[in-house]
């Protein structure tokens, strides 16, 4: 009877927890495994706690500022147990590279720490890849897509900015500018009120991070962060916006005097240009191409923050003059980097004519060399043909001359006047003859081995 029961009954499996049951397929990165193989094949971290650093800065509801530098995944561990999220708090997470072409110094266990620090949704996972080891300039026209997500509980806004960089004296060579980048992320808490901040930096000295550093230690800045979640974006785009002007006119200071040069240029004369003047004009034009798709995300970037700005309105976590503000800055911001944009299509297509001007400039002066030549060798050949026409003309006498002159062979009878043949002539005719022959079988064999190589390259090329 109970075996009856038992079989009677419906089955109902256990509901078991999968790891897909946690995927966020609303993300741009719904996988996080292709994410940690991506960045492991890049070589985004590092793989050693040798040299690792992280900056971890928190302003609490007292606004003490508290600053410390982690450099394992058991400080970090450590330090995140002792630290919660505060109401009203501003916590800020700086990683950075040793230089702008090394891995971030962080392991991945460390940045995967960071992560679950800070609540991140797998949008933030995406940051570190452009942030990796190489060895040449790979990428520089990338930056990837800024994202916003934006939900009942918080908002997230995520996004590289790049930007041009003169570097300093004493690292100055043969081009003194630069293109770096720094990788963003912020959640703001609508419920806590707190912001919490990842900053990925390319440098230890990172010019942005110092100076964010100076504000939050000036209480009258620290209360304008904490008033406005977003002023810190701000900060960031005033320090490196500006230079993108500097930039587009060093691009230009590289590009005019050559193109003062090749204004106008006689053929028949030395040329003021050449084919380094070429490589230089090409290489100004290859820096401005990246420039269109930089200039794009910033864009972009304007846009996703005209978004958070509107959703921290619209849940009351600024004012409506602090919403006015910062649009307004922002639609300026959209303004001059249109502009720029504009600004370095234009220094483009200058390059590309100037670039086309010196190519037909070399080649014009290639064809009026090789015209000279060819008058020359027309000449040549002229008096060649001349040369050859009286030497027709004078050899049959002067070979009888020659011949007759031979005193061995030809002698004259003083008595009859005679001209009287020595018998040892044949002695001429057994040396002569096969000697020619020898000479008519050697050209003979010459002309016929070139044509059998000439053959044998046409089938080559035909197969």
């Amino acid at each position: 009877m109970e075996l009856n029961t038992l079989l009677m009954r419906p089955y109902s499996p256990a509901i078991q927890s999968s790891p897909d049951d946690s995927l966020d397929l609303y993300s741009l990165v719904p996988y996080p495994e292709d994410y940690h193989s991506r960045a492991e094949s890049r070589r985004c971290f590092n793989t050693t706690e040798l040299n690792c650093q992280l900056t971890w800065t928190d302003i609490g509801a007292q606004e003490q500022v508290t600053e410390r530098t982690l450099s394992s995944l058991a400080e970090l561990r450590g330090y995140r147990s002792l630290h919660c999220p505060q109401q009203n708090g501003l916590r800020i997470l700086s990683i950075h590279q040793p230089n702008s072409w090394r891995p971030l110094k962080v392991t991945r266990d460390m940045f995967q720490e960071v992560v679950e620090t800070v609540g991140a949704s797998s949008e933030l996972l995406e940051l570190p890849l452009s942030f990796f080891h190489k060895t040449m300039a790979v990428e520089e026209g990338f930056t990837s897509a800024p994202v916003f997500r934006h939900n009942h509980d918080s908002i997230e806004i995520a996004y590289i900015t790049k930007y041009a960089f003169e570097k300093p004296l004493e690292e100055k060579g043969k081009d003194n500018w630069v293109l770096r980048q720094t990788g963003v992320y912020q959640k703001y808490d609508f419920a806590t009120k707190n912001s919490t901040w990842v900053f990925l930096h390319p440098t230890p000295e990172c010019q942005f991070q110092n100076r964010l550093m100076r504000f939050l230690q000036s209480p009258g800045q620290r209360a304008s962060l904490q008033r406005n979640p977003l002023l810190i974006h701000n900060i960031l785009l005033g320090t490196f916006f500006p230079a993108w002007r500097d930039y587009l006119k060093h691009l230009e200071s590289r590009m005019l005097p050559i193109a003062n040069t090749t204004v106008a240029a006689e053929i028949d004369k030395p040329l003021r240009v050449n084919h380094e003047s070429l490589t230089a004009v090409r290489g100004t034009e290859n820096r401005c191409l990246v420039l269109q798709p930089i200039f794009r995300s910033l864009d972009k970037t304007f846009e996703v923050l005209h978004q958070a700005n509107a959703a921290l309105a619209d849940r009351g976590a600024t004012q409506q003059a602090e919403l006015k503000a910062m649009k307004q800055m922002l639609d300026n911001y959209s303004s001059t980097v249109n502009s720029y944009g504009q600004a370095a299509w234009s220094l483009q297509s200058r390059t590309s004519r100037i670039a086309t001007h010196i190519t037909d400039t070399l080649s014009f002066k290639d064809a009026f060399i090789a015209k000279r030549q060819s008058e020359y060798m027309l000449r040549d050949s002229t008096t060649v043909r001349v040369i050859t026409v009286v030497t027709l003309i004078y050899l049959p006498s002067t070979f009888m001359a020659t011949l007759l002159g031979m005193n061995s062979f030809f002698e004259m009878d003083p008595d009859s006047r005679h001209l009287v043949v020595s018998p040892q002539f044949w002695i001429y005719l057994v040396c002569s003859v096969p000697l020619t022959a020898a000479t008519l079988c050697y050209w003979w064999y010459f002309q016929k081995a070139k044509q059998r190589s000439e053959r044998a390259n046409n089938d080559a090329l035909m197969v």
